[in-house]
């Protein structure tokens, strides 16, 4: 029995232009932004437990809240031009 035929199994890199972030730069950029808020997200928790009180500053929060919301909506800004450069075609890419 043989292997699967596809392009991964004889050794070449997989068609990432079928990927639905990996297909242009504009979405690329939107999965960095997601990665980014998610990252902040999880420094946001540490602040908490690194404050002696429990708690962290107003200052700490408002900036991770700040980091997560522009990271959001620059990430869907970028995801919905990544896909109308699909929609348009090759010439778009």
């Amino acid at each position: 029995m043989r292997g699967r035929g596809d392009a991964a199994s004889n050794g070449s890199k997989p068609d990432l232009s079928q990927s639905r972030f990996f297909c242009n730069n504009a979405r690329k950029g939107s999965l960095v932004c997601g990665i980014l808020a998610f990252v902040a997200l999880v420094i946001g928790g540490g602040f908490a437990e690194i404050s002696s009180n429990g708690a962290p500053t107003s200052l700490e929060t408002a900036a991770v809240r700040w980091v997560i919301v522009g990271s959001l909506v620059l990430g869907v800004i970028l995801y919905v031009i990544g896909g109308r450069m699909l929609r348009s075609g090759p010439a778009g890419r």
